[in-house]
């Protein structure tokens, strides 16, 4: 039984196609992010007691420098990220974030990838009291002779649109920059006063104090936007 010359020139073709498809699913990507990101804070309380006793409020949009790790897996679809952050823009402010993310992809052409997902993280914000105090607060730096901070942490939340754009190919290295707008919802845990003491050597470990608890707990939300360059690797 003859097949038709067009049924053969399908069933000879076909792993050839099967096969590229394969190859070109079969990549692994990895990025390598850094930037600089820009989100809006706003907690009134804080604010109002920190410029009561003399020192600069919380910024109300803070910078931050960030870092991050991603990878998009074989599918080519979702990327995975995990992202650390660092405000800079505090006089008396320590903060530190460390935000992990899921994103669909939903345009993708070559030297361009759009991206939709959400992220979930974690953050820990010191205010350093070095200045003026409340006599309480004076009393307890001298009980235990220790400089006194207000410590917050607390889980955050950030559904975020993502654009990456490579204009420079280097066969499997790809260069370029990249951009996210999201909403930063943070579960912010009270301020609570205590020091730091020097547990296992280090002066590494905050010490709780219970009272006074005279500090509120308020949580923030607002538009977070970070852009910065994006270092691509494709691996078969």
């Amino acid at each position: 039984m003859r097949l038709p010359g067009l049924l053969w020139v399908v069933l000879l073709t076909a792993p050839g196609s099967a096969n590229a498809q394969e190859l070109k699913d079969s990549v692994f990507s990895l990025f390598v992010n850094s930037s600089i990101g820009f989100s809006h804070a706003n907690d009134p309380h804080i604010n109002r007691w920190l410029k009561k006793y003399g020192y600069p409020g919380e910024p109300h949009t803070p910078a931050s420098i960030n870092f991050e790790l991603a990878a998009i897996p074989v599918s080519r679809q979702l990327m995975m990220s995990l992202k650390v952050s660092a405000i800079t823009s505090g006089n008396n402010l320590v903060s530190f974030n460390i935000l992990g993310g899921l994103y669909k992809s939903i345009f993708r052409k070559r030297g361009w990838l759009l991206l939709a997902g959400l992220g979930a993280g974690y953050h820990n914000d010191i205010i350093e009291l070095n200045g003026n105090m409340p006599q309480e607060y004076r009393d307890l730096s001298i009980l235990y002779n220790r400089q006194l901070s207000l410590r917050r942490t607390g889980l955050f939340l950030e559904p975020a649109l993502r654009a990456f754009w490579y204009p420079l190919h280097l066969h499997s290295l790809q260069v370029g920059l990249f951009s996210s707008i999201g909403y930063d919802l943070d579960f912010n845990s009270r301020w609570r006063l205590g020091y730091f003491d020097n547990n296992s050597g280090r002066y590494n470990h905050f010490k709780k104090l219970r009272k006074p608890d005279d500090q509120q707990k308020v949580s923030e939300r607002g538009i977070a936007f970070n852009a910065g360059l994006s270092v691509r690797l494709d691996l078969q």
